[in-house]
């Protein structure tokens, strides 16, 4: 009967350890979510455009990941307030003033949230301070 119990112990306490070990302490509000940078974090750096700031922050943002094929290019769209403005280019011509927060998406995430403008190859929203006229 020892034995026999000795596989399950050993099967629940190894699956409680791999549980414990993935989880973190914290919440990822205290660590700082990984796909936005805050007004805070980009005036941080130091930089004067946006893309100098996520070249310095989060420079794998700016290169394109997913599916390419022979008829099209993957590309990273940029969107400013949920409106397209085209590629990572854009992103040199956007001053850190009135930026609220950059925001990446992957290929997925950018095609379910802006559909087909996005493509597989992921999204850069840039949030603005909105001023009420």
């Amino acid at each position: 009967m020892i034995k026999k119990l000795r596989f399950p112990v050993a099967f629940v306490l190894a699956m409680i350890s791999v549980a414990c070990a993935s989880g973190g302490s914290g919440s990822s509000s205290e660590r700082g979510a990984g796909n936005v940078l805050t007004y805070d974090e980009l005036v941080a750096s130091n930089q004067t455009t946006v893309a100098m700031a996520i070249q310095a922050l989060r420079p794998a943002w700016l290169r394109a990941r997913g599916q390419t094929s022979l008829n099209s290019t993957t590309v990273v769209t940029v969107f400013m307030d949920g409106v397209p403005r085209g590629n990572v280019s854009e992103l040199t011509s956007m001053r850190l003033t009135n930026i609220l927060d950059v925001t990446y998406f992957s290929g997925s995430d950018a095609t379910f949230r802006f559909g087909t403008l996005a493509g597989s190859g992921g999204a850069i929203e840039v949030r603005t301070l909105r001023r009420e006229e």
